[in-house]
Order: structure tokens, then sequence, then C-alpha cells
């Protein structure tokens, strides 16, 4: 019943906007017009502290009148905070907006121009201003496009390999990987052919127990070349 409810609730809401717009009493129309002014604005995220940037980006939308609110043209400002992955924007009639947020996973760290950058999930570089974040975090060196962190890390994880294991990511001019995982073992990838790369290190891996401070280089089509510092 309840569905029920608000529609019909909705639709009472729409036939007074539309009375509104028709009706030549000009003190009824004025306070029917007051009374779909958007007067409150409610913010949910699942990172509290990052409620008054997304509320500062949209208090001008206060005393605008809710009918003509696009929630499609919000969504799109608010996009401009790398930081939100997911938003959702409801019209609580008659004189709220509800805009629910939730922030991207964030998946490494790196520097640019001497200054800390987090990348996310969504692909997004974000200033270390902009978001508060203790938990470590592997770094990237090198320049490198997001796109491309982001297809390297998907073919790590879905060739078996911990990505919690990776310290270090440095990303080389030439568009290959090296990757600095746990107990100071480096892995040299190659720029091309990753996957069976890293399908021939998982079979030797298998059979040769590898020992810290380890170099296992890849470089070489259907070659392993293992070294110790």
């Amino acid at each position: 019943m309840l569905p029920q409810i608000n529609k019909t609730r909705i639709f009472f809401y729409i036939i007074s906007f539309f009375i509104l717009t028709t009706i030549a009493n000009y003190d009824l129309k004025k306070n029917l017009s007051a009374h779909f002014l958007i007067k409150n604005i409610h913010i949910e995220t699942d990172k509290p502290d990052i409620n008054s940037k997304i509320l500062s980006k949209v208090k001008y939308l206060k005393n605008e009148n809710i009918f003509f609110i696009n929630k499609l043209k919000i969504s799109n400002e608010l996009k401009n905070l790398n930081f939100l992955e997911k938003i959702s924007i409801k019209k609580n009639y008659p004189s709220t907006l509800s805009i629910n947020a939730k922030t991207t996973n964030l998946i490494a760290s790196t520097f640019i121009n001497q200054k800390k950058y987090y990348l996310g999930n969504n692909g997004k570089l974000i200033s270390s201003k902009n978001i508060k974040y203790t938990k470590k975090l592997p770094i990237i060196f090198g320049k490198f496009k997001s796109s491309e962190f982001l297809l390297i890390n998907t073919i790590i994880k879905n060739q078996g390999l911990d990505l919690k294991t990776i310290n270090k990511y440095y990303y080389h001019k030439n568009k290959r990987w090296d990757l600095y995982i746990n107990n100071n073992i480096l892995v040299m990838l190659p720029n091309k052919d990753i996957i069976d790369a890293l399908k021939l290190k998982k079979n030797f891996i298998n059979k040769n127990p590898i020992k810290s401070n380890a170099i296992i280089d890849l470089r070489i089509s259907n070659r392993i070349i293992l070294s110790y510092e």
C-alpha cells in the first residue's frame, strides 16, 4: 500500500503545481510556489567528512523550485568531485532534495610535480588535500595513464597474483611495468604478451620457491631469468 500512497501524494503535488501555473489568484499562487521551493538538502555518504564538500557544490539549489531541478545536471556537476563513484539524487516532495553518494575505492598513490595523489577505482586522480586516507597503498612511479594502470591490475589479478602483495609499481617509457612485491622481490614484466609471461612465472614458482631479494625477469618471450641481489 505504501507505494500507492506515495504515488497519490506525488500526483497531488503535480496537480497543485499545475494550479500554481494557471491560477489567477496572486496570493494563492505565491503561497503554493513557496511550498515547492527546496528548503532542505539531505546528503548521505559512506564518509561523512566529505558531506560538506558535496553541500558546497549544491547549496545554490536552495530556494529553487523542486519541479525544475535537473537531476542529471546535478549529478554531472558532482562528478567533478573525483573521489565520488556512485551518485544518486532524489526529489522528496515538496521541498527536500536527497543526495546519496559513495566514495571510490582508493587503489594506489602517486606523486605528480611533487604533490601526492590517490588513484581511485573510478580511474580518477584525487589530490590528497581533498580526501583523508591513512591505510597503506602501493605507490606508482613513472608517467602513466590511469587506464593503463587499471588494465595491468586487472591482468595481474586474473592471473592469481594477490594485489595486496605489491608495494610499488614502476612504469617505464617503453610502456613496461616493474612490480616490487613482498620480500623485496622484483618482477620485470614485458611490454607485450604479459598474460603469457605471468603464466610462465606462476608455473615456475610452483616448482621453484623464490627466496627474498629475487629479481624475476620476464622481458624475453617464453623465458625466465632469475637472479638475486
